[in-house]
């Protein structure tokens, strides 16, 4: 059996990290990071998405205790997807209330291997895991790689 791995490359997670991800540290030792993903509708239609993250302290591995999505403040193009002219209520509470590996540590996100498709829209569950892949994996990387990069103190 072979060891848990990213399913992305070191280029491709150090540019999300530096380029999407913030990261803060609570005075507990928890961090919250917000990841940003900039994809398109099937009409090619921009949209803009925050994915947030709260994980417990590293000394409880980092334990995922809190997810969400949403579009960003002024986004219009989530209201350009074909599922939000399906049921725009639905697509964003879906979105809102998606929480894959909610309570694992943030190492499992290296052995989660969900159906993924790339597609820049969130509305199909394939492609909505595959924007969380990213996000955790990104995460992991950016706190547990070489070298991991330090959160920065909430005010």
């Amino acid at each position: 059996m072979s060891e848990p791995a990213y399913a992305f490359s070191a280029r491709t997670l150090q540019t999300w990290r530096d380029r999407r991800l913030s990261i803060a540290a609570h005075p507990d030792g928890g961090v919250s990071a917000t990841f940003r993903f900039e994809g398109s509708t099937c009409g090619n239609i921009p949209l803009t998405l925050l994915y947030s993250v709260r994980l417990a302290p590293a000394a409880e591995e980092y334990r995922i205790s809190g997810m969400g999505c949403a579009p960003e403040a002024g986004d219009s193009g989530h209201t350009r997807m074909c599922s939000y002219f399906e049921n725009a209520g639905r697509i964003l509470a879906v979105m809102a209330g998606e929480q894959p590996l909610l309570g694992e540590p943030l190492r499992a996100a290296l052995a989660w291997r969900p159906a993924t498709s790339p597609a820049g829209c969130v509305c199909a569950a394939a492609s909505r895991a595959h924007k969380w892949l990213a996000v955790l994996q990104t995460l992991h990387f950016a706190l547990c790689g070489n070298p991991p990069v330090l959160a920065a103190p909430l005010p």
